[in-house]
């Protein structure tokens, strides 16, 4: 594949995180679009937009930290927050930053007494999108593959970053097209119930959807990260949230069977 796409001399331009910069920028667009759609306050998203990045960069890099304790923490010596702040190893987790930002957006949009219901359903096309970009990058780029496979469509990296010699599993691709797939269902049933008319079912639907395709691809990923009782620390968050958005989408789905839609 192509891990780097630009090198000369001292600079070197990595694939995945041009990637995740072109990612960022579009879904940021749609976001600001969609929010604009939904009539609500999006200018609080733009003026709190430098908060909302070191948050993100802050979250990126604890939990990308956190998950490769190995390599990072040989030991509890100063070399420990050394190399915490050896930013340029490219060491960011974009979970963690979803995952950070999302908090501190909650936070402001709570304090701001925004409608919480609307801004989900309009920031989670925006996010689905800079998955499947994100994934294009890590693709080239050879991060998140998979585990050895004899498929035909298996993929052979040659690169410092992949561990294994043989054909793996593309789980990036696997992901695009999963994404893909649950925008089209989506959108199909949009068609056909009146249920994603009511605020906040979209982000649900799709949000579940995530947490399950995710959990499922799991199995399949060969990278390495942490791990508790030899399960992948990711396919349990995945699994939580699962459980966590599918009890609210079929709270509110039963809800609406009787005639009574919920909000967030």
């Amino acid at each position: 594949m192509i891990p780097i796409l630009y090198e000369s001399g001292w600079i070197s331009i990595q694939t995945l995180w041009v990637f995740v910069v072109i990612a960022l920028l579009i879904s940021s667009y749609l976001a600001v679009e969609r929010l604009r759609r939904e009539r609500v306050n999006f200018t609080l998203l733009i003026e709190h937009s430098t908060f909302f990045l070191i948050c993100g960069l802050i979250g990126s890099r604890v939990v990308y930290f956190i998950f490769n304790t190995d390599a990072y923490m040989p030991g509890l010596d100063l070399r420990t927050l050394q190399n915490f702040f050896s930013i340029w190893d490219q060491g960011f987790s974009f979970w963690g930053a979803a995952l950070v930002i999302g908090l501190a957006l909650l936070y402001r949009l709570k304090k701001a007494g925004e409608n919480l219901s609307k801004w989900a359903d309009a920031l989670i096309i925006p996010l689905y999108t800079g998955i499947i970009i994100g994934n294009i990058g890590a693709f080239l780029g050879g991060y998140s593959y998979g585990t050895p496979t004899d498929l035909p469509w298996g993929v052979l990296y040659e690169s410092y970053n992949v561990k294994y010699t043989v054909p793996v599993h593309p789980t990036q691709l696997y992901s695009i097209v999963i994404l893909i797939g649950l925008l089209w269902s989506k959108k199909k049933l949009s068609q056909k119930s009146h249920f994603f008319q009511t605020p906040g079912n979209s982000a649900l639907y799709l949000t579940t959807a995530l947490a399950a395709s995710s959990f499922l691809l799991e199995f399949l990923r060969g990278d390495d990260t942490l791990l508790i009782l030899s399960v992948r620390v990711p396919m349990i968050l995945y699994f939580v949230l699962f459980l966590a958005a599918g009890w609210a989408l079929l709270k509110r789905y039963k809800h609406f069977k009787h005639g009574s839609p919920e909000t967030l």
